[in-house]
């Protein structure tokens, strides 16, 4: 089986099989700090993060590392001309890999985009050389594209579908091999409560996103037996730059000069039933160092809302 799926398509390696069993690394670190995090629960393991430099991604990143683990994160770190609010740059890039560092444990920074199944490959194979193992793959990449179905152009709906879902299958038909041949590993896909209910707002965001609920789940069965899982994380209104910018903002509420305070309060008021509007990316951080975790070996194929009681709406 290990020789097929070597030798198989990378079409046929998202559907194949891959190993049984654990494999450890020694990190490497120094200081008392360092010394601290390689007892971590998760010393040794190495954690892949794509759209790892600000936002969710960095969070992730920064309580994997706070467990011990060694990160690479992986982000385009452009501004392709397609995607209309800032993005992040390189210097967020090397900002964040100093940042995971800060925790005493090693980190790559790789600049890529996850529309390139290629630049994807190399990046998993200089993780392997670096770090001998991949452990956690985080899927985190995407975009957003406010607006009423009807207005979005060709170009519009190719870039979000390439991004968020191509991407997504890209990053993990790259990386499973890997986990192939370690004989483990935990992949968490950063979905949204957009995918959970629908969304006249976000019509092509919460498609995405309610594809990769039925990505994690088609995949959970399929490495069900073979010691990796396979979970969906579902934030609802996170604080970050996704949202937090002028083209979001100006494309739902027209002329109306909405500040991100405001659409804050909003969330407190009517989104929210807990009292909370927008809330910090750590906390989405800490559910998929949870899912990361040894408390969650057994749960895969899972859909784990973090909605401050938003979820309670919806439908069993």
């Amino acid at each position: 089986m290990t020789e097929d799926l070597k030798t198989a398509s990378r079409r046929q390696v998202l559907a194949g099989a891959a190993g049984i069993g654990l494999a450890a690394a020694t990190l490497s670190a120094t200081g008392a700090h360092a010394q601290e995090q390689a007892g971590g629960a998760f010393a040794g393991k190495t954690a892949f993060i794509t759209g790892g430099a600000r936002g969710i991604g960095l969070a992730c990143a920064e309580e994997l590392a706070k467990g011990g683990a060694n990160v690479v994160l992986y982000d385009i770190a452009a501004q392709p001309a397609e995607i209309p609010y800032p993005m992040a740059t390189e210097e967020d890039l090397a900002n964040a890999k100093a940042t995971v560092e800060s925790h005493g444990v090693k980190c790559l920074a790789i600049k890529g985009d996850v529309r390139d199944f290629d630049a994807l490959q190399a990046a998993v194979a200089q993780t392997q050389s670096e770090f001998g193992s991949l452990d956690f793959l985080i899927v985190n990449a995407g975009i957003t594209q406010p607006g009423r179905l009807g207005g979005f152009d060709e170009e519009q709906v190719r870039t979000i579908t390439d991004i968020n879902l191509i991407g997504s299958i890209n990053t993990m038909q790259a990386a499973m091999p890997m986990m192939q041949e370690q004989g483990s590993g935990r992949i968490i896909l950063m979905a949204s409560t957009t995918g959970r209910a629908g969304s006249d707002n976000f019509p092509l965001y919460g498609a995405t996103k309610w594809a990769m609920i039925g990505l994690a789940k088609s995949a959970a069965l399929t490495v069900a037996p073979l010691n990796i899982t396979v979970n969906a994380v579902c934030p609802t209104l996170v604080r970050t730059k996704l949202l937090d910018n002028e083209y979001v903002l100006n494309a739902l509420a027209p002329g109306q000069g909405v500040t991100f305070e405001q659409f804050d309060a909003l969330a407190n008021q009517q989104i929210h039933p807990m009292d909370v509007g927008f809330y910090e990316p750590v906390e989405v951080g800490r559910t998929v160092a949870f899912l990361c975790g040894d408390g969650a070996q057994f749960i895969s194929g899972e859909v784990v809302d973090i909605g401050a009681a938003a979820n309670a709406r919806f439908p069993a």
